[in-house]
């Protein structure tokens, strides 16, 4: 019984998802023409910029909704539904700035790009106890568990594996992990920093 239930709330969910891909396909003829009555004669550098990235967002819905016909769990259906809200949220941003509108508010899931802004933000405004200071590369190395030679790739899975350890939202709320959630954002930006170097 409970089986079935599952197995029902799985198509529904891949239905929604599936709805949701294709109402954000159908926005992309109307931002093209948009853009182009709007730019393609002032600026055309403008157009194509949108046009490459209309294309682009064309591609990935095509890859979403290839994802979604392999789903066959709910953890890959929320894999799915994350993916798709950040495209989401990204086509929105261009939609705005394309139709000269306010972007839509939405409700987004835990985003390490928004944490990792206001972490940087907090840090700037001295709310850091100091806890968490790295002082030297090999520290901040050995902070995220990395050998010395890491590429950038291997540094930010590395960091995402442990911001969402650490995260307060991962852990239902709890906050006694923050220290070691700042120390891994500080040695993940130092690290980041020499890489860039």
């Amino acid at each position: 019984m409970n089986q079935g239930r599952d197995i029902n709330k799985l198509m529904q969910g891949k239905r929604r998802l599936r709805r949701h891909l294709e109402q954000m396909k159908a926005v992309l003829p109307d931002v093209l023409e948009h853009a182009f009555d709007r730019f393609y004669e002032t600026q055309p550098v403008t157009y194509l910029n949108v046009e490459k990235k209309a294309y682009r967002f064309e591609n990935l819905l095509l890859g979403l909704r290839a994802e979604l016909s392999l789903v066959d769990g709910m953890s890959s259906l929320r894999q799915v539904a994350g993916r798709t809200n950040y495209v989401a949220d990204q086509l929105d941003s261009l939609e705005a700035a394309v139709f000269k509108r306010a972007r839509r508010r939405r409700q987004r899931s835990f985003n390490l790009a928004d944490f990792f802004e206001k972490f940087a933000n907090q840090n700037n405004t001295g709310a850091s106890s100091g806890n968490e200071a790295v002082s030297s590369l090999s520290e901040a190395y050995a902070a995220l568990d990395l050998e010395e030679g890491c590429t950038l790739r291997q540094l930010m899975a590395a960091f995402r594996r442990l911001a969402k350890k650490y995260h307060p939202d991962a852990l239902g709320g709890d906050r006694s992990n923050e220290s070691e959630l700042r120390r891994v954002v500080a040695a993940y930006q130092m690290i980041k920093a020499s890489l860039a170097a």
